[in-house]
């Protein structure tokens, strides 16, 4: 009798902020954050390591690099989901400085680990009328936001990755709280849209 071969699991290393750590949701709905979903929707395909933290800019280049020695090359594919942070900053200098962050991440990467499958997550759309105290620069921010995914798309090509975008994809009901985080309701276009993402770096 021919035995079914078992289902390869692919370990997915998430660097990003605190829409990917879940931060600011609810205690009771933390296990509801988007890699925990992107985990229990792909059926044993995908697990989670989730290192990411709240307020985190791209800037965050040597936490980065402990990271990845921490983990010591255990992981298959490496989500970089970084900017949310760094579209706060309306001196022009936003993009520019977060994709040399974000470059040299991917050289770091890399260098532990030539052949990792990368992947950019552009960072998601806000809702400017629940914004709260940063409401005055909201059209600022927003425009920060759809140019980090415009120069991610262009810096994957140019880097050997994968680039998804987030923008557009939370409804705005799901940023009722603060305009930035989205609900658990939220979580799930962002878990569909990165378990498709994923699906294409899965190859074995």
């Amino acid at each position: 009798m021919n035995s079914v071969p078992k289902a390869h699991t692919f370990r997915v290393l998430y660097f990003g902020d605190s829409l990917t750590a879940g931060s600011e949701l609810p205690p009771e709905q933390k296990p509801l954050v988007w890699p925990n979903l992107v985990q229990q929707s792909s059926h044993g395909k995908f697990q989670a390591i989730n290192e990411s933290l709240g307020g985190r800019p791209t800037g965050s280049v040597t936490d980065f690099q402990k990271v990845l020695e921490k983990h010591g090359g255990a992981y298959d594919i490496l989500v970089i989901a970084l900017g949310g942070n760094d579209a706060r900053d309306i001196c022009g200098n936003c993009v520019p400085h977060a994709v040399q962050n974000i470059r040299e991440m991917i050289a770091l990467a890399r260098a532990a680990r030539p052949q990792i499958p990368i992947l950019l997550a552009g960072p998601p759309n806000i809702r400017k009328d629940t914004l709260g105290p940063t409401k005055n620069i909201g059209e600022e921010r927003d425009q920060n936001l759809r140019d980090l995914n415009a120069a991610y798309a262009s810096l994957a090509p140019e880097t050997s990755c994968q680039f998804t975008s987030l923008y557009g994809i939370i409804p705005a009901a799901s940023l009722a709280v603060d305009g930035v985080h989205p609900d658990a309701e939220g979580n799930k276009p962002i878990s569909a849209r990165m378990l498709e993402a994923l699906s294409k770096l899965a190859v074995v």
